[in-house]
């Protein structure tokens, strides 16, 4: 099967990439919930929510790539540049509401990125089989 004008991530992909985002994020809020207390876990959560969109936000964009330009594409422009600032005062204030380490935050930035690793360890288990 050829690649998609959205490159390899076909709707099954994405599919699967959100459900490994949201299963990733509440199973290691839990955990952070847990080991390090309630403002960890949600500092991640939030985070998490922030990658979650932002994963989203980026995939409406590469499915603009090559397109007419449309009233739309300049709103997704305008979005794409602008979230940037919107991560570091979302994660400027988070830290300040919940008082705790940055570090949280920057851990559930990064959740998309693992279910994104995590769907291509599937991809190539399935690939094998």
């Amino acid at each position: 099967m050829p690649p998609s004008a959205t490159g390899m991530l076909t709707g099954v992909s994405i599919r699967r990439v959100r459900g490994f985002t949201l299963g990733l994020s509440v199973v290691v809020a839990a955990l952070a919930a847990w080991r390090f207390g309630s403002g960890s876990a949600a500092t991640f959560a939030v985070g998490a929510l922030a990658s979650y969109f932002n994963f989203q936000l980026l995939h409406a964009a590469v499915g603009r790539l090559g397109a007419e330009p449309s009233p739309g594409s300049r709103g997704i422009v305008s979005l794409f540049i602008f979230r940037y600032f919107a991560l570091g005062l979302l994660g400027y204030a988070t830290v300040k509401v919940f008082g705790v380490n940055p570090v949280s935050f920057c851990v559930g930035l990064l959740v998309t990125t693992f279910a994104l690793l995590l769907d291509s360890l599937s991809e190539l288990i399935y690939a094998r089989a």
